[in-house]
């Protein structure tokens, strides 16, 4: 794969696994609708908008949707350090862009805090010169602002720019910030490609 100047990457499931603790908040928000959880397809749990799966899962619920947001939120910000760790491609793809100097930067829909603590507590917060979370923007992925906001920061310019994350709204962002956007899809489970320019199967692709 051509080597880019900045590297923009989503942060859970994408450089972090972090299944322990989002599945912890999945499980209370299910149980508390009603609705049947699937280890199997946490996968899809991760990767689709929230509001497409309790209306798939929960069609006769549309106006309990805030309140099964919340009870993820809130048992999210007990779990979220729960058995946190680097994938290990990731750790790798990290180390060689940066000893090779490219830029690399971070957009999450989840809160400067928690992205903060993980990155402290993982001993990567140095490797990243913009680290964007959802109170960083009025608008988060899939609109493009955070995306922009991170080039903004990190000096660069959508020509020499990759956008990597694992789910629709990140190649939504990606894309329309005029960034080339890759899906990495670790498990080969198929999920939902949107517009993406390239699928992988590990961080490994981008270093090759």
């Amino acid at each position: 794969m051509k080597t880019y100047g900045f590297y923009i990457f989503d942060l859970d499931n994408t450089l972090l696994d972090s299944r322990k603790g989002y599945e912890e908040a999945f499980i209370a928000a299910f149980g508390e609708f009603g609705m049947p959880y699937d280890p199997a397809l946490y996968g899809e749990y991760i990767s689709t908008p929230l509001k497409m799966t309790f209306s798939k899962y929960c069609p006769n619920s549309q106006g309990a949707y805030r309140d099964f947001v919340s009870v993820i939120n809130r048992t999210y910000e007990r779990t979220y350090l729960n058995g946190v760790r680097l994938f290990p491609d990731a750790e790798r793809c990290i180390d060689r862009l940066h000893w090779k100097g490219c830029g690399l930067g971070i957009v999450s829909n989840s809160y400067m805090k928690q992205i903060a603590e993980i990155l402290v507590r993982l001993g990567v917060d140095g490797m990243f010169s913009s680290v964007i979370g959802r109170d960083s923007v009025a608008f988060p992925k899939p609109d493009p602002e955070p995306v922009l906001l991170c080039m903004s920061e990190m000096g660069a310019s959508p020509n020499d720019s990759v956008m990597v994350g694992d789910s629709v709204n990140d190649i939504l962002a990606g894309k329309n910030a005029g960034l080339f956007s890759v899906l990495i899809d670790r498990r080969g489970e198929g999920i939902p490609r949107g517009e993406c320019d390239a699928v992988i199967g590990s961080l490994d692709e981008l270093c090759v």
